[in-house]
């Protein structure tokens, strides 16, 4: 059977979930096993046919039964001779996994009639297309595939076996159920290891890095939230953005061009599935589930310029998962602010703001001002001001003015303009004559006070 992932602490393989064709399968393997005979689990590629009749096998026959496995190529010619002097009150069974590898090799259809005809069980699997092939007509394999008894496995999982699926405690068989899209629960567990092997080695310089970054682009803003597909620019965008590669500026530095990039990580491995395969929106693309479950469980938490880029970057189509990627964006940096991150506060509040939680936002920028972004400083300032505390703002505009924050100077300025205005009209009432030659010079030139307002274009 083909490896599936291997998880710390589990078992090489997961546990077999059974198959709605399981005990037509094992009644089928009891007869055999008493009177000999053919019996052939037939499916389409990487349907389960293997994990099946294994395990149909291993419920059906004596523990102690002698089983011989035929690799590719083995010389089965002797085997009659062999099994003529075993133990007659035991059980021997021939295993021959991919009989379409045997099935056209000379003498073969008569030594498996001649095998059943001596009551040794001959357990095999094969693909739909090729028993078809063999299956009907007036040759040899036709005659011998004739007399075997026949179970199809499907690649489609029906309702009841996908609920028993969801009651497996195995956190690949969760995954299975979670991300396998639309292919099937065997599919996904046998390609998994092959797409992830696949895509890490092309990293390498000289190989697909360009491909390796773009399909690294679209894992991560899977696990942002964006699971519903991205477009190639978003993806292109998004590449930069990590670490080493993000010095790269241009498509000449890689040995393949974007759309070679592109299109080796969106052609089909096996016949069945892409390292990248369409999203819901024509133009787009998304990572193959498998590889998300893989990220999620071994590779950094998503960098905080690609949860930025996605959340800059969206393109219409996917503004409704905005809010799932904002939620998962939170998810991933409240913990870290928690902890005094001050960048994971300033986001924060950020995210406050745009959502129009003006209180959430403040309390976040002042955090993370007073753990020393100056960002966050210029924030809180601007918000303040924007609510005439001019006196609680100016702290924060200075540091962040001081710190060569854009805009925060000029802001700073004007929040000093109307407290001047403020306190030399206050200081006019009182009499100062020098207050009235002051406040003059601040006044504008129609003779009118400055707005009470901030300029809307000092933000």
């Amino acid at each position: 059977m083909r490896p599936t992932r291997r998880l710390l602490g589990a078992t090489a393989l997961p546990p077999y979930v059974a198959r709605d064709c399981d005990d037509e399968l094992s009644v089928l393997v009891r007869q055999a096993a008493h009177h000999g005979g053919l019996v052939i689990v037939t499916g389409g590629p990487l349907s389960g046919k293997t994990s099946t009749a294994w395990a149909a096998l291993r419920a059906s026959v004596a523990g102690d039964s002698r089983v011989f496995v035929a690799g590719g190529g083995a010389d089965l010619r002797d085997l009659p001779d062999q099994l003529r002097g075993r133990d007659a009150t035991g059980t021997h069974v021939v295993w021959l996994d991919d009989l379409d590898a045997h099935i056209e090799e000379p003498g073969i259809p008569g030594l498996l009639a001649q095998l059943t005809h001596d009551r040794v069980v001959v357990l095999a699997t094969m693909r739909d297309e090729a028993y078809d092939r063999h299956r009907f007509g007036h040759h040899p394999a036709a005659r011998v595939l004739g007399i075997a008894r026949t179970v199809e496995v499907p690649a489609e999982w029906s309702e009841a076996e996908l609920a028993r699926l969801a009651a497996a405690d195995d956190p690949r068989l969760a995954d299975a159920v979670r991300w396998r899209g639309s292919l099937g629960v065997t599919e996904f567990l046998a390609l998994g290891p092959d797409l992830w092997e696949e895509w890490r080695r092309a990293r390498r310089a000289g190989s697909r890095l360009l491909g390796h970054l773009l399909v690294r682009a679209a894992i991560d803003l899977a696990r942002c939230g964006l699971t519903r597909g991205v477009t190639a620019k978003l993806l292109s965008q998004v590449k930069d953005e990590y670490g080493q590669a993000a010095a790269i500026t241009s498509d000449e530095t890689f040995d393949e061009t974007f759309d070679e990039a592109l299109a080796w990580a969106t052609a089909p491995r096996h016949g069945v599935t892409a390292l990248l395969v369409p999203g819901e929106w024509p133009g787009t693309w998304r990572p193959y589930g498998s590889l998300i479950a893989d990220a999620d469980r071994s590779e950094p938490p998503v960098p905080d310029r690609v949860w930025i880029r996605a959340y800059e970057g969206l393109e219409p189509h996917d503004a409704a998962e905005l809010d799932g990627l904002v939620a998962a964006f939170r998810s991933a940096l409240e913990p870290r602010a928690e902890g005094g991150d001050a960048h994971a506060m300033t986001w924060l509040g950020l995210l406050a703001e745009h959502a129009g939680d003006t209180a959430a936002a403040e309390d976040w920028f002042r955090q993370a001002a007073d753990h020393g972004s100056s960002r966050a400083a210029g924030r809180l300032g601007h918000l303040l001001a924007t609510r005439v505390a001019y006196g609680e703002a100016v702290p924060y505009l200075t540091a962040a003015a001081d710190a060569g924050e854009t805009g925060a100077a000029a802001l700073l300025g004007q929040v000093h303009q109307h407290l001047a205005v403020h306190y030399f009209r206050i200081a006019e009432a009182e009499g100062d004559v020098s207050a009235t030659r002051r406040l003059k010079g601040l006044l504008r030139p129609t003779g009118r006070p400055g707005d009470d307002a901030l300029d809307p274009h000092l933000d």
